[in-house]
């Protein structure tokens, strides 16, 4: 008995420590920023805004998983609970692409480049 417990304990010690995934941002500042044209600063924006489009969808899936995990952990499975993405990876790298992106935007309008920059918020895409 003392063993299934203490073995209990410690699985569920382990399974904590793998909640989620280490956040990974985006510097704001790159070395290759100061030789970017305007044409390079525009394309990487669309890219930034594509990923913060890809994190904020992968930020509604893990809530959605996380919710099933707490259903079927309280009713069920207790181990479910310790399944849950808790760390707010996507959140901390999509914050930092809107960062990087502010500031390719100031890069842009210093370098005196045209068209000026309309900033539209980014939407993520119409589930299918």
């Amino acid at each position: 008995m003392k063993t299934s417990i203490a073995l209990i304990l410690s699985s569920i010690i382990a399974l904590n420590g793998c909640a989620g995934r280490k956040a990974n941002p985006v510097a704001e500042v790159q070395a290759r920023d100061t030789v970017m044209s305007c044409r390079e600063l525009i394309v990487e924006m669309k890219v930034n805004n594509d990923a913060i489009v890809g994190l904020v969808e992968q930020r509604d899936k893990t809530k959605n998983n996380n919710a099933v995990a707490v259903g079927v952990g309280a009713m069920i499975f207790f181990p479910a609970l310790f399944f849950m993405n808790l760390k707010g990876a996507d959140k901390a790298e999509a914050l930092a692409y809107q960062r990087r992106n502010a500031g390719l935007a100031s890069r842009y309008k210093a370098k005196g480049c045209k068209p000026d920059l309309v900033m539209k918020p980014t939407k993520p895409k119409e589930p299918e």
